[in-house]
């Protein structure tokens, strides 16, 4: 297929690209500088996008936005919120313009739709939470439903991305290898998370199949934080005892502890396994195997 990626040079995106070429698919970047021949240029705060560029493609994957790691100022928040819903419009008013629009748009979302549940097991058919994320989730994909009635499109809510090059893993690592590791606040807070693999193999997943609307991007087995880190302690022969206490998350990090760290989501899969995926990673022990943690 010729498939165009927004946010290529990214987490995901880098990964994505590799394993789309590598099946034989012929991927157009899209970002804001071109990095080799080929690539597309964009400006999502400017809306700049040539429509030519991008004709013939038959599946778009969307997953540019600003980062949501760091303090969440004002200005902060304007920018994480602007860079999804002006580059989603963006995008699904140049597929409008097409002479061909794609069969499928894959345009990324994330689990803070749902906003802090609790306990509550939350699916694809769960209403929106509060909250920034909430709100910034709502409105991403209230953008990406403007495509061309051709075109399929599917909301891919991902949850914490684990890989040992990047993500939340990383900084988790960082205390436990120092022995300074421990759950976050109270540590009772379900992490919906997926490793990188099962995120890119999704993807790939809802291009290949007929799937629409949104998408939870998780593992089948959610995790307190507590049991997540003792987990990941466990395997690198570290203690997780110290914990993190919720004020100090708060006053370093302000609203982003709160909204990232602290807050609960019970996220299940339903769609994806409903629709046959496997998941190379179906519980924690398999997923730290996969990342490669060795014990020492």
């Amino acid at each position: 297929m010729k498939v165009a990626v927004t946010g290529a040079s990214g987490l995901i995106g880098s990964v994505l690209v590799a394993e789309l070429e590598e099946r034989g698919d012929q991927v157009i970047r899209i970002g804001r500088t071109a990095r080799r021949e080929g690539d597309v240029v964009w400006n999502p705060i400017e809306g700049t996008l040539n429509p030519e560029e991008i004709e013939g493609v038959e599946a778009v994957v969307h997953l540019a936005g600003e980062t949501i790691e760091g303090r969440w100022t004002q200005k902060k928040k304007k920018k994480i919120l602007e860079s999804r819903v002006k580059g989603t419009q963006l995008l699904t008013q140049t597929l409008q313009h097409l002479d061909a629009p794609p069969q499928v748009l894959v345009s990324s979302s994330a689990v803070g739709f749902y906003g802090d549940r609790g306990d509550e097991i939350l699916t694809e058919s769960s209403s929106s939470g509060a909250g920034f994320l909430a709100e910034v989730c709502e409105e991403w994909e209230a953008a990406a439903s403007a495509v061309p009635s051709e075109t399929r499109l599917a909301i891919a809510r991902t949850g914490v991305i684990f890989t040992p090059s990047g993500g939340a893993l990383e900084k988790l690592l960082i205390p436990i290898r120092l022995c300074f590791g421990g759950p976050l606040g109270k540590g009772n807070q379900w992490w919906p998370w997926i490793t990188l693999t099962d995120e890119v193999r999704a993807f790939q997943h809802i291009i290949d199949n007929e799937i629409e609307g949104p998408v939870n991007f998780v593992s089948p087995q959610p995790l307190r934080n507590q049991e997540l880190t003792k987990q990941i302690a466990d395997v690198m022969r570290r203690p997780a005892f110290i914990p993190a206490p919720a004020f100090a998350l708060r006053a370093l990090l302000g609203e982003m502890a709160d909204g990232l760290l602290l807050s609960s989501m019970r996220v299940l899969p339903e769609v994806l396994e409903t629709s046959g995926f496997e998941f190379d990673s179906t519980d924690f022990q398999s997923a730290l195997n996969t990342l490669g943690l060795v014990k020492g």
